[in-house]
C-alpha cells in the first residue's frame, strides 16, 4: 500500500514495521503476505510477537473507540503460521569486504541479517555456547520458548552468515585483530554485568543476581530458592524471576520496588500475570541491609515516597522510623545491568560511562575507523525491538561507509491526526479478542507457553477491527466538483472547498462508497484500488469460465463476513473479496454478463452487522440500478442475487 501520511502505530515502531499491511493481509486469510512484510524489516518476528513492548499498540487509533488493535499478537500468529515456509528473501550481489559482528544478541544478529541480505560475508563472534542473548539466556521458556528463537536465528544464519561461539571479545580476541582480518567491525554486546544495592550483606550465599538465575535455569540447573524468596526490582527479568522462582516451587515470593506500580517498567499486565499465578507485590520499599548468618536470613527495608524538590519534581525519599523486615530463604537482585566491557582493552578510545561504548550518533559510528557499535553497549540495556532498530541502523551505515556514499539522512514521518471526536461514535465498536492462556493451576507447575496463540477465527477477526488508517480515499484531478461524495459519505468527512471537495484522510474510513458514487471516477480508495479491483474481477471472470464455460458465476462477498484460512471455500479462484460490498460499483456487477458469465451472486452482511455504516442502502441502489440494465439488454436481472449472511 503506498502511504502518503504514516499510521501512528508505523510511526511508533523503532523500525517503522508496516503494521497496516500485515494486518490486512491477516484479515483477508493471506499469512504469507503478512509475514513477507513483516520479515522485510524484522528478522525476529517469532520473537517481538511475544515480548515486543508494543509501542504500536500505544499509538493505535482504535484505541480511541474500544481497544488498541492486538498488533503483537497478530505477528505472532503470522510467524507461527509461516514456521516451517521457506524464506523468500534472497541476498544481494556479492561484495568482497567481510564484517565481523561481535555479540550474537538482536542487535548483532539484525546486523547481520541485513549486511547478509546486502550481499556482505558476515561473521558473527559470540561469547557464550549459543546465540541469542538474553532471548535464550535471560527471557523464560514460558514466555518465550527456545525454539522459536532459534527458529528465528537459524533464518539468519540460512543467508550464509557465519556463527563463531565461546570467543569473547577482550579474552579471545581484540579489536585490533578483527579490524586486520575484516573491513568493519559491529560491536553489538549485551548488558549482562548486574548491578548491585549499596547494602551490607550482599556477599551472603542465597543472595543471586536474576541475570545469573535465568541462566541458570535456562541450562537446566535448579538453584535452591527454599520457602521464602524476595525479587528486589520491577523490571521484566525481576517479574520473570518471581514467576520462575513459583514455577520451581518457591510457595512465597514477594517483589519488592521502591517506586509504585504506576512507575513499574514491567507494567500491569505482567503484574497481573504474575499475581495471578501467586507472587506478591511490595511497593514503596527499598532494602537497607542483608542479614544472615552463613546464609541470607532476612532484609532489613525501609518504606519509601515521593516528594516535590524545589523544581517540583517528584524524588524518592525513605520514610522516617518506617524500617521493617523481611524473612528470606533467598534474594534475587534485579535492580539494573550494565555492559561488560572491563577485559576489552583497545576500546579505551571509545569507551564510556558505565561500561559503554560513545558513538558519534545513532548509526552507531565511533571514533575508530571501520568501528561501529549498538545495541546495549552503546545505550544500556534496551528492548529486543530498540536493539532490532540499533542493529538495522548500524547495517545502513556499514553498507554505506564500505560503499564509501555519504550518511542516511534521518527523515521524520508525517504521522496520522488522531481521529475527530465527531468521527468516534459512528464507528462500531468490537471487543479485542482475547489469547488463550494455560491455566494458572496448570502452567505454575511447568515451563510450558503461557499464551497459546490466535486461532484463525481471532487472528482474522482480530485484524478485521483495525481501521486502515490512511489507506482511504483520494481525489484526482478528474474531479468535477459536484459534491456528490460530500452528499454520500455516512461519515461527513469530505467537505466542499474552492476547487474541489478535500477529504482528510486522517479520518476517511475507507468504506469505498464515494467511490462508486463518484461519476467522473475521480475517486480511488488506497485499500482497493480501481486497478486492483478490474484485475481481480478479470482474473475471477477467466476463472469461472475456464472450470463451468457457459453455467459459470461470479461471487464478491465482503472480507469483513465470510473469511477462511487457505483453502476454505472463500480461497476459490472465482470469488472476490472487498472490504465493503458498497465499494462495487454498477459496472463490475454488469462487467461478468459481458463476459458470457451466467450467474453474480453478492454475500453481504445483515444491516445490524456491517463493517461500516450505510453499506446495504447503497448496494441495494447499485444492484437495482445493474438490475435495470441487465433487463433493458434482455438478460435475467434474477441472475444478479444479493444473500444476506
Amino acid at each position: 500500500m503506498s502511504i502518503t501520511a504514516m499510521p501512528p502505530c508505523q510511526a511508533a515502531c523503532p523500525i517503522r514495521t508496516d503494521v497496516r499491511g500485515y494486518v490486512y493481509a491477516i484479515s483477508k486469510g493471506d499469512v504469507s503476505e503478512a509475514i513477507r512484510i513483516i520479515r522485510e524489516v524484522n528478522p525476529f518476528p517469532s520473537v517481538c510477537g511475544r515480548i515486543c513492548t508494543r509501542a504500536c499498540e500505544s499509538a493505535c487509533r482504535r484505541g480511541q473507540i474500544d481497544e488498541p488493535i492486538a498488533i503483537a499478537s497478530l505477528k505472532r500468529f503470522a510467524s507461527d503460521e509461516t514456521m516451517e515456509q521457506k524464506d523468500i528473501f534472497k541476498t544481494g550481489p556479492y561484495y568482497t569486504e567481510k564484517i565481523a559482528i561481535v555479540g550474537g544478541g538482536p542487535s548483532g544478529l539484525t546486523a547481520a541479517h541485513d549486511l547478509a541480505l546486502l550481499g556482505y560475508n558476515v561473521v558473527v563472534y559470540e561469547a557464550h555456547d549459543e546465540l541469542g542473548g538474553m532471548m535464550t539466556r535471560g527471557v523464560p521458556e514460558y514466555r518465550l520458548p527456545k525454539n522459536v528463537v532459534m527458529n528465528d536465528i537459524e533464518r539468519i544464519l540460512s543467508l550464509g552468515v557465519e556463527a563463531r561461539t565461546n570467543t569473547a571479545l577482550g579474552k579471545d580476541i581484540t579489536v585490533d585483530e578483527l579490524m586486520k582480518e575484516y573491513q568493519a567491525v559491529f560491536i553489538a554486546l549485551g548488558s549482562e554485568k548486574s548491578l548491585f544495592p549499596k547494602c551490607r550483606g550482599i556477599e551472603l550465599p542465597g543472595v543471586i543476581t536474576a541475570v545469573e538465575f535465568l541462566k541458570q535455569v535456562s541450562r537446566g540447573q535448579r538453584p535452591y530458592l527454599g520457602q521464602k524468596v524476595v525479587i528486589i526490582g520491577g523490571g521484566h527479568t525481576a517479574i520473570d524471576a518471581a514467576r520462575t522462582c513459583i514455577r520451581l516451587g518457591s510457595p512465597d515470593v514477594t517483589v519488592l520496588y521502591r517506586r509504585t506500580i504506576n512507575e513499574m517498567p514491567a507494567g500491569r499486565i505482567e503484574v497481573e500475570e504474575a499475581e495471578s499465578e501467586g507472587v506478591k507485590f511490595r511497593y514503596l520499599s527499598a532494602p537497607l541491609e542483608f542479614i544472615g548468618r552463613g546464609r541470607i536470613e532476612k532484609i532489613r527495608c525501609t518504606e519509601m515516597r515521593f516528594v516535590a524538590d524545589e523544581s517540583r519534581r517528584r524524588r524518592l525519599v525513605p520514610v522516617e522510623d518506617s524500617e521493617f523486615e523481611v524473612m528470606a530463604d533467598a534474594v534475587i537482585l534485579a535492580i539494573g545491568y550494565n555492559p561488560r566491557t572491563d577485559d576489552i582493552k583497545d576500546i579505551e578510545k571509545i569507551s564510556g560511562k558505565r561500561g559503554t561504548i560513545v558513538v558519534k550518533d545513532d548509526t552507531g559510528t565511533t571514533n575508530l575507523k571501520g568501528v561501529f557499535a549498538g545495541g546495549d553497549v552503546v545505550s544500556g540495556p534496551m528492548s529486543v525491538i530498540d536493539a532490532i532498530a540499533s542493529g538495522k541502523r548500524a547495517a545502513i551505515a556499514i553498507h554505506r561507509y564500505l560503499r564509501s556514499l555519504p550518511p542516511k539522512e534521518n527523515e521524520e514521518p508525517t504521522v496520522l491526526k488522531p481521529l475527530d471526536e465527531k468521527i468516534i461514535p459512528l464507528i462500531e465498536k468490537r471487543p479485542q479478542q482475547k489469547m488463550a492462556q494455560l491455566p494458572v493451576e496448570e502452567r505454575i507447575k511447568n515451563f510450558d507457553e503461557v499464551n497459546l496463540g490466535f486461532t484463525w477465527e481471532q487472528a482474522i477477526s482480530e485484524a478485521q477491527r483495525c481501521l486502515n488508517c490512511g489507506a482511504g480515499a483520494e481525489i484526482s484531478d478528474e474531479c468535477v466538483s459536484c459534491l456528490n461524495c460530500v452528499r454520500v459519505c455516512p461519515y461527513n468527512v469530505p467537505v466542499a472547498s474552492e476547487y474541489k471537495p478535500k477529504i482528510d484522510i486522517s479520518q476517511c474510513q475507507a468504506c469505498g462508497i464515494c467511490a462508486s458514487e463518484c461519476p467522473a471516477l475521480a475517486i480511488d480508495i488506497k485499500l482497493d484500488t480501481k486497478e486492483q479491483s478490474i484485475i481481480k474481477l478479470q482474473n475471477a471472470i477467466n476463472s469461472a469460465k475456464n472450470i463451468s464455460g457457459n453455467n459459470s458465476e461470479i461471487e464478491f462477498y465482503c472480507q469483513y463476513k465470510k473469511i477462511g484460512k487457505p483453502g476454505t471455500e472463500t480461497s476459490k479462484e472465482t470469488s472476490i473479496g472487498k472490504p465493503c460490498i458498497a465499494r462495487i460499483d454498477i459496472s463490475q456487477f454488469i462487467k461478468p454478463f459481458e463476459e458470457g458469465c451466467k450467474k453474480v451472486k453478492i454475500l453481504a452482511c445483515k444491516d445490524n452487522e456491517c463493517h461500516f455504516k450505510e453499506c446495504n442502502k447503497w448496494l441495494n441502489k447499485h444492484v437495482n440500478e445493474a438490475k435495470r440494465i441487465l433487463k433493458e439488454s434482455g438478460l435475467d436481472p434474477e441472475q444478479l442475487t444479493v444473500v444476506y449472511e
